[in-house]
């Protein structure tokens, strides 16, 4: 008796799938999708070395810094790490690490910076890099107001966001602090 209930249970459940219940489920997410999109924009899939290369495109165009170089690349829990002067490190992330630079497409990117470092000034420049890197149509003033915003959320586990496809968050200790550069996909 009890294997024809379950059975007849399995079969209900079954045919509940295959007649479409559910779908206003999957129709709720895809509407959650396209305002969270409306609402935060969204930036193009990136690989590893086109995102990199746009960020040493900014650094060269507008400065006088080091770009990113494989001379100064070290590989760390699935991280590429990226030693741009001294204690300052752009560190990219990539959705599923597989070693292929050229293949991986980004999850997000960060710029770690070590307070005790002799450069720290130069972060500030570095982060507006990377962040016009990952969002080429984003203004100066955006800029500003983004790394602001991020401090202002400082720990929180909360980023600010412009609409602009990318969120900047913020952390902090006492020897170090690290921009993370956070891409939002379509």
């Amino acid at each position: 008796m009890k294997k024809t209930i379950l059975a007849i249970l399995m079969c209900g459940v079954m045919v509940l799938g295959v007649t479409g219940c559910g779908k206003s489920d999957i129709e709720e997410t895809k509407k959650d999708l396209q305002e969270s999109q409306e609402k935060n924009g969204f930036v193009e899939k990136e690989t590893v070395d086109v995102l990199v290369a746009k960020f040493n495109t900014e650094v060269v165009d507008n400065s006088s810094l080091n770009p990113a170089s494989p001379d100064y690349l070290t590989e760390s829990n699935n991280q590429y790490w990226y030693g741009l002067i001294e204690g300052i490190y752009l560190v990219v992330v990539p959705e599923e690490h597989t070693g292929d630079k050229s293949t991986e497409i980004v999850n997000y990117t960060l710029l770690y910076v070590d307070k005790t470092g002799e450069y720290e000034d130069n972060a500030t420049s570095y982060i507006k890099y990377l962040i016009r890197a990952n969002n080429n149509q984003i203004t100066d003033s955006e800029i500003d107001t983004l790394l602001e915003d991020a401090k202002t959320k400082l720990n929180s586990g909360k980023t600010a966001n412009n609409g602009k496809g990318i969120s900047i968050g913020y952390t902090e200790n006492e020897e170090v602090y690290q921009y993370q550069v956070l891409r939002l996909y379509k």
